[in-house]
């Protein structure tokens, strides 16, 4: 007799450079303990997909699991999924590590379980139309993906009945559409919701099928999950219930789904699940759409003509965020020397293999975008990215063995406008001149390490919710996460803040006379000046290696205009750990003024309040030295952050006193736990007070990186050079 077919998939993943703990966290509360129940549930057969980073912590951590699956795949309860190993965006990353990518997962699948996968799962369901081709080619026949994609391409939901085929040059896909009912349901509806619902759609659609598929943590890592799914017995009641049921209901993996003839053929349309279009969109677009959204409900038409609302595109994460785009060519450009340097020397395939390992670290998706599950407001997972991108390119560097230090410029971020990059085997940096002159990026290269990734503070569309916000769950444990508004402190709101450059180094402020630290770090200060995010000329001296950036700018003052002329000088060396920077500025045309001039720089060591990093002041480490303290002196030649963790450091040091201020970046961002502060960095300002005229003040800075033991013991008053 046939029955109506569930077609069951879970996914497991946790990113690159997650915390140890927060994968056995998720081992332990769900992935486990979901196949221990599921042992018991013969009658239910799955398919499982796990990202290459969990599968390689897991054989090495709990070899157990590994046992478990391969007993579950002898029992024909379990059907593995392949998709890239380390779980990139496909659609963002070249097609070569796509092939790559999943062809490395294939590989370990085959050599751990004997099993040569033939569905894949879709990062984020993140689709765009020339896919079907790509994955053909790298052995995939069908993968599961959102009713919503359908839907956008004018489908009904009562058509998708079965699985489509799409192709792309001829190349062929099976199309499995996902219910987005059945993701919000299981497991937070009740079980007898979930039987409800299947039987219902069983009477419309005898001898039928539906598809859920979707993320294994929601099965004890999400709040509330792991008592509600296990302690409260949700998920064993659902497999007696299916199991009750089994004269007309069958869990089945979606392989199997996917062997039966097409019920049609779909050509779908750029997308990803609804979310995440919606957080793609900007701050304004984001509360329109939701506002939208609501409106259509109140009018009762949502269910009808919701499908014609769509957000943004996983690519807006690219133009939304200026952090996302710098990862994003960094990869690019760390890829791109890969194929390069391998197309010119292919008999070096086992050097090329390390460095290629690293680059796919590196394309983990999680840090490239924002949502409720979303990295990039994670520095220790954005950092994770840098690492191995850092690690990546050097490795390349060592294989090229060219120790030249190179200064040139290029459209590094594809903004249409030159930036200048300086490579060499210590770092690499990138500097900005079209806005402010601004350092962007610095690689330190042998420590794999970037201490200018920090995180800009800017409105997001989620944070009106904060006055929603509670502190305590509600009673109910099977809210969705989707509906949950939390706030894991008090206080949030008052930490608020929108940046409006981005928080990089060397910014050049020209504050007015009544900023002091308290209205500085309010955010409310006077800028005079015109410096910050406007675009210097510039000039690269390669024999002197130097890159020269200049700006005739003014200051803006109540009595008239000034004109100011700034020139900063950036001086480097082959084999060394430090920038030498020569600020030059002047009054022409035969003006005098005084001025509080600033130098910014914003560093992000990770942990802000952890013993062993910490702020040092000429050399002294004062009280309250922490990375996320706030601090102001008077008339000091430098400061350091240090470390020991990692045994890295950075000392910024003047040829003259000068004020310094620090304080801390935090954001206020929602994640799955609720609304949460998280440390970005912190922010360091040299306040120089100064008279300007037509003959030039001088200023020179140091920014010495590396080991501690190799940083400047003193930071007060540095030798002049090249004056």
């Amino acid at each position: 007799m046939s029955k109506f077919k569930l077609a069951f998939g879970i996914h497991n993943h946790q990113p690159v450079g997650n915390f140890q703990a927060v994968f056995e966290e998720a081992h332990t509360n769900a992935y486990q303990p979901f196949l221990e129940l599921l042992k018991q549930a013969e009658h239910m057969r799955i398919s499982i997909h796990q990202s290459g980073i969990l599968w390689h912590w897991q054989q090495e951590a709990h070899p157990e699991y590994f046992q478990l699956v391969g007993e579950l795949i002898d029992r024909g309860q379990v059907e593995l999924m392949t998709g890239g190993f380390y779980e990139p965006i496909l659609i963002a990353i070249p097609e070569r590590d796509s092939r790559g990518q999943i062809a490395m997962l294939n590989n370990y699948l085959k050599k751990h379980f004997e099993q040569q996968p033939e569905g894949l799962w879709l990062t984020e369901r993140i689709w765009e139309p020339h896919l079907p081709k790509l994955l053909a080619q790298s052995g995939v026949k069908y993968l599961p993906i959102d009713d919503t994609h359908f839907l956008y391409a004018g489908f009904e939901l009562n058509q998708l009945t079965g699985p489509f085929i799409t192709e792309n040059e001829g190349y062929q896909l099976t199309l499995l559409p996902i219910q987005k009912r059945l993701r919000y349901l299981i497991p937070f509806g009740t079980v007898e919701e979930v039987i409800n619902e299947l039987k219902a759609q069983a009477e419309r659609n005898p001898n039928g099928m539906a598809v859920y598929a979707d993320d294994g943590e929601k099965f004890g890592v999400w709040p509330n999950t792991h008592e509600h799914c296990y302690d409260d017995g949700w998920l064993k009641e659902f497999m007696e219930k299916v199991e009750k049921n089994s004269d007309w209901l069958e869990i089945v993996p979606l392989g199997e789904i996917a062997k039966q003839k097409p019920v049609g053929r779909a050509y779908l349309p750029s997308a990803s699940y609804a979310e995440m279009l919606h957080w793609a969109l900007p701050p304004i677009a984001f509360l329109e759409y939701e506002k939208f959204e609501k409106w259509l409900k109140e009018q009762e038409a949502w269910d009808r003509y919701g499908r014609y609302v769509r957000g943004g595109h996983w690519r807006g994460f690219l133009a939304k965020y200026d952090e996302v785009n710098l990862m994003h060519k960094k990869m690019l450009a760390v890829s791109n020397r890969l194929a390069e340097f391998k197309k010119n020397n292919p008999e070096k395939s086992s050097e090329i293999d390390v460095a290629r390992n690293r680059l796919y670290a590196g394309q983990c998706n999680c840090p490239y975008w924002h949502g409720v599950f979303g990295g990039l407001y994670l520095p220790h997972i954005r950092q994770a990215i840098y690492a191995n991108l850092i690690e990546a390119d050097s490795k390349i560097a060592q294989l090229e063995d060219d120790k030249k230090l190179a200064i040139s410029s290029i459209d590094y971020d594809i903004d249409g406008y030159d930036e200048v990059v300086v490579s060499s085997e210590a770092l690499s940096a990138v500097f900005k001149p079209n806005r402010g002159g601004n350092l962007i990026h610095l690689a330190l290269n042998k420590h794999y390490f970037d201490p200018t990734d920090t995180l800009t503070r800017r409105k997001e569309g989620y944070h009106f919710k904060l006055d929603k916000a509670v502190t305590h769950a509600p009673e109910s444990k099977t809210a969705s996460i989707h509906d949950l508004i939390l706030a894991k402190e008090e206080g949030l709101k008052e930490l608020l803040r929108e940046d409006w450059y981005l928080k990089r180094c060397l910014i050049d402020h020209f504050f007015t006379d009544d900023v002091d630290f308290e209205r500085y770090r309010s955010g409310r200060f006077g800028e005079e000046g015109d410096f910050i995010v406007e675009p210097f000329d510039y000039n690269i001296d390669d024999n002197n290696q130097t890159l020269t950036m200049t700006r005739n700018g003014h200051l803006w003052r109540p009595d008239g205009v000034i004109p100011v002329r700034l020139e900063k000088r950036c001086t480097f060396e082959q084999g060394t750990e430090y920038v030498r920077i020569r600020y030059s500025l002047s009054c022409p045309e035969g003006h005098r003024v005084s001025v509080n001039f600033g130098v910014e720089n914003n560093f992000n060591f990770q942990a802000g309040h952890a013993e062993d990093r910490f702020i040092l002041i000429d050399g002294q480490r004062h009280e309250n030295c922490y990375l996320d303290s706030e601090g102001a002196y008077n008339q000091v030649g430098g400061y350091s952050l240090l470390d020991q963790y990692r045994d890295v450091g950075i000392a910024v040091m003047a040829d003259r006193l000068s004020d310094i201020w620090h304080l801390p970046i935090f954001t206020v961002s929602l994640s799955e736990g609720g609304f949460e502060k998280v440390y970005q960095g912190t922010t360091f300002i040299n306040l120089f007070h100064l008279e300007l005229s037509e003959n030039p003040v001088k200023i020179h800075i140091h920014i010495h990186t590396g080991a501690i033991n190799t940083l400047p013991e003193r930071t007060v008053s540095i030798p002049v050079v090249n004056p």
